[in-house]
């Protein structure tokens, strides 16, 4: 299985954060939520080889068997 290393989810900002603070969170969690769409488009990726190998795996055996007949 692959590892796909994620950032920690930002924790949101208790009731008497500044707007600073607000402003942060919010940054954090759009950096958070590009990661996480990053992480997928690697796993659709590795998805994406893996099935590409395994038809050219199938795609030359049965080269293979149809040239012996």
């Amino acid at each position: 299985m692959s590892n796909f290393g994620l950032p920690p989810r930002p924790t949101i900002p208790g009731p008497d954060a500044s707007d600073v603070e607000r402003l942060q969170y919010q940054q954090d969690m759009q950096n958070y939520q590009f990661a996480l769409q990053q992480a997928v488009n690697d796993i659709t990726q590795e998805g994406v080889m893996k099935s590409n190998l395994q038809k050219a795996a199938h795609d030359a055996i049965m080269q293979m068997i149809n040239n012996l007949r």
